[in-house]
């Protein structure tokens, strides 16, 4: 079942190739050739819309920034492309942050406008880098240009999460250009708001829309999960765990 959906996706995908050329003026066997080249590239979403919705296959419209791409083809690393794609109905649908592995097909120009690509049922790899601030927030530190963005999702009463808190505050007060850092009461309506939008339902750290990271230390590497009650004998981080990947991230982003 899941094949004939992907067939019937190309399938429609060709017919909006052709029918935009045949606006333009151009050719079919043009526009078959337009919309078959290929690349594969692994990106996150920057933004997405819902389109409209076709018997059993829903379709949407959005950004994408290119992170990995075949050298010899294009796109290119670092491009921001206006995608499309189509998923069978009912399923979760890639959305804005998310990390996704897709093969990309260009449709042809029509006009002056930018190129769209055709995403053919992109896979969700996990949260991707991404800076999108919270619109009302419990605190704020720290540049609004900053390339590093430390979102906390916590109830601040309990010492563990009190604890992180204040470690960011100071690492805020360190490093003002480079990071901004905004927390959230998760129990309150500001944090429940900002909770939703970022699909989140327990106590949390993003770094750069981000929880799961890999520290690379002296003796080896460290996974670390900035998720749940921090600092106890089951917790997967503690807080210093907080500043040491900030740190970590700081060196890739201001080298």
């Amino acid at each position: 079942m899941k094949g004939l959906i992907i067939a019937a996706i190309l399938g429609l995908c060709c017919a909006v190739a052709l029918a935009q050329t045949d606006e333009g003026g151009g050719s079919p066997a043009a526009a078959a050739q337009s919309m078959y080249k290929v690349a594969d590239v692994v990106g996150v979403l920057l933004n997405t819309h819902d389109m409209y919705q076709d018997g059993d296959v829903s379709w949407y419209s959005g950004r994408l920034r290119v992170d990995e791409a075949p050298e010899s083809s294009e796109p290119k690393v670092g491009q921001i492309l206006r995608v499309r794609y189509a998923m069978p109905a009912g399923t979760r649908a890639p959305s804005e942050g998310d990390q996704v592995r897709a093969s990309l097909h260009q449709l042809p120009l029509v006009g002056t406008q930018a190129p769209v690509w055709m995403a053919t049922t992109p896979e969700v790899l996990g949260r991707g880098d991404f800076v999108r601030p919270g619109e009302h927030h419990d605190g704020d530190l720290g540049s609004s240009k900053a390339r590093i963005l430390v979102k906390m999702f916590a109830p601040f009463g309990p010492e563990c999460h009190t604890k992180t808190a204040d470690l960011l505050r100071e690492l805020a007060e360190r490093e003002p250009e480079r990071v901004r850092v905004q927390l959230f009461h998760m129990r309150g309506p500001v944090g429940q708001q900002e909770l939703r939008r970022e699909r989140l339902s327990c106590a949390t750290v993003l770094v750069n829309n981000r929880y799961e990271f890999t520290l690379i230390e002296p003796d080896g590497e460290r996974k670390v999960v900035l998720s749940h009650k921090p600092n106890e004998p089951s917790s997967s981080y503690c807080s210093e765990d907080v500043v040491a990947v900030v740190e970590q991230e700081l060196k890739r982003l201001y080298p």
